[in-house]
C-alpha cells in the first residue's frame, strides 16, 4: 500500500472509531439526533477525500481498513471479514488443516501480533517459538497489518507444509527466521503424578472439549493412589472451551458462584458450583503464569474467590470474553466480543488477569520487546527441583502436613 493510501485509511479510521465513541456518547446523552450529526461529519470528511484527494482513493480498500481499524479500537479479538474471509472462517471451524500450535494476542501500541504461549504439543514450541515472542512477519507478510484472525489463516495450511516467521525477542538485536512445519496436533490435555507419595500432580495443557471428563478420571486415579494433597498446574495453558473451565472448577466446589458471564446486550448468566458434581474437597494449590488465559483464568478465579486454594505464579494474561460471529449483508461478518467472564464478587477477568496470592516469578514467563507490554525474563521450562514456583506449592501444602503429624 502506498503512502498517500496509508494516510487516507488511518484518516477514515480515526473518523469512524471517533463515530463510534463520540456518537455513542451521544446517544446516551441527547438521543439519536447527535448521534446522526456524528454520521454526518463523517460522511462531508469522506466526500472531501474522494473529491480533493491528491489521487483517486480505492474507497473499497479504505474502507475495509477502517472497519478492521474500528474494531480492533475494540479489543484484539474482534474484526471485520469480508466475504472471502468470512467463507473461510467457517471452513476453518471444521477443516483438519495443519497447523502449528500457538494462542495469540496483538500488542496495541505498534500493532505487532504476539505469542501468550506456544501449544505444548504444537510444532512451534518445538521449534523454538517462546512465550511473548513477537511476530513481526507471517510468510513476508507483516502482522500490523493484518487481524488476529487472518493471522490465523496464515498460520495454518497443508499438514507437512512450512510457515516462515520472522521473530522479535527481548535481548535480541535482530530478528530472528524461525521455520515451523505444519501439522495436525493431537493434545494429551491431563496429565498425573504423585509428588512425595501424598501430593497428586495434576497438568492441563489446554481446555479443549472433554478436559473436564478427562481431568475427573485422573483426579479419581491420583487420589486411588493415596493422594491428600493436590496441585493443579495451568502454566501455559488456554483455549476458549469455558464450559470445560466452569466443569472443571466444579470438580473442587461444592457450592459458591463460579463465575458469571454478562455484556451489553446479553443477560447476566451465573455459573454456580454444583455439589453433586465434585469429587475433591483436598488442600489445593493453582499454579499459573502469564500464559494462562481464557478458561484457565475461569478457574483460578474461581478456586480463589471461594476461599478454596491458594495460587501461586503471576498475574495471567487476561482473555475472557465470550465472542459471537454476527453476519452481514453481502456476506461479510463481524467477530464481536458480547460478553466478558467476571468473578463472584464483580472483578473482569479481560486485560486484568487473575493475581496470585504468592507472586513467584520462575523464569518461564513473557518477553515482549515492545513498549508498553509485558516484561519478563523467557528461559526453557524449570526442571522440577529448580521450579520455584512449583517448590512453593509443595511448601504450602507439605507445612501444614508436618504440622498435623507432630501434633497427633
Amino acid at each position: 500500500m502506498s503512502y498517500r493510501n496509508k494516510f487516507s485509511l488511518i484518516i477514515v479510521s480515526a473518523l469512524l472509531v471517533c463515530y463510534a465513541v463520540v456518537g455513542g456518547l451521544m446517544v446516551r446523552g441527547v438521543g439519536q439526533e447527535g448521534a446522526y450529526s456524528q454520521l454526518a461529519i463523517f460522511n462531508e470528511v469522506l466526500a472531501k477525500i474522494k473529491g480533493n484527494y491528491v489521487e483517486d482513493p480505492d474507497l473499497s480498500k479504505v474502507m475495509h481498513g477502517a472497519l478492521l481499524g474500528l474494531l480492533e479500537s475494540l479489543d484484539p479479538y474482534s474484526t471485520y471479514l469480508t466475504a472471502e474471509e468470512y467463507a473461510r472462517y467457517q471452513i476453518s471451524r471444521t477443516s483438519g488443516d495443519g497447523e502449528i500450535g500457538l494462542e495469540l494476542s496483538k500488542e496495541k501500541m505498534l500493532g505487532y501480533i504476539y505469542v501468550i504461549h506456544p501449544i505444548e504439543a504444537g510444532s512451534s514450541k518445538r521449534a523454538g517459538v517462546r512465550s511473548g515472542d513477537v511476530i513481526e512477519t507471517i510468510d513476508g507478510v507483516n502482522t500490523q497489518d493484518i487481524s488476529l484472525v487472518q493471522a490465523e489463516y496464515l498460520l495454518s495450511g497443508e499438514i507437512g507444509s512450512e510457515v516462515k516467521l520472522k521473530i522479535l525477542r527481548r535481548g535480541r538485536p535482530d530478528p530472528a527466521e524461525i521455520i515451523v512445519v505444519r501439522e495436525k496436533i493431537k493434545i494429551s490435555p491431563v496429565r498425573n503424578r504423585l509428588i512425595k507419595k501424598q501430593i497428586g500432580y495434576l497438568r492441563v495443557s489446554r481446555f479443549v472439549k472433554g478436559v473436564g471428563q478427562e481431568l475427573r478420571i485422573n483426579l479419581q486415579t491420583i487420589i486411588s493412589q493415596g493422594a491428600d494433597r493436590l496441585i493443579l498446574d495451568l502454566r501455559n495453558c488456554g483455549g476458549d472451551e469455558f464450559n470445560e473451565g466452569i466443569e472443571v472448577a466444579n470438580l473442587f466446589l461444592d457450592h459458591g458462584v463460579i463465575a458469571y458471564s454478562e455484556g451489553q446486550q446479553s443477560e447476566r448468566k451465573e455459573f454456580t458450583a454444583d455439589p453433586d458434581k465434585v469429587v475433591s474437597k483436598l488442600p489445593l494449590v493453582i499454579l499459573q503464569n502469564y500464559g494462562s488465559a481464557s478458561a484457565a483464568e475461569v478457574v483460578s478465579v474461581a478456586i480463589k474467590e471461594n476461599q478454596r486454594g491458594e495460587i501461586v505464579g503471576v498475574r495471567s494474561f487476561g482473555k475472557a470474553a465470550i465472542q459471537r460471529i454476527i453476519p452481514l449483508d453481502g456476506q461479510s461478518a463481524v467477530l464481536l466480543s458480547v460478553a466478558k467472564f467476571y468473578s463472584q464478587s464483580g472483578q473482569v477477568i479481560q486485560n486484568k488477569g487473575v493475581l496470585p496470592d504468592y507472586e513467584i516469578p520462575d523464569g518461564s514467563g513473557v518477553s515482549v520487546g515492545l513498549p508498553g507490554a509485558p516484561t519478563a525474563e523467557e528461559v526453557k521450562p524449570p526442571r522440577e527441583h529448580k521450579d520455584i514456583q512449583l517448590q512453593k506449592a509443595i511448601e504450602l501444602l507439605t507445612k501444614p502436613l508436618e504440622q498435623e503429624r507432630k501434633t497427633a
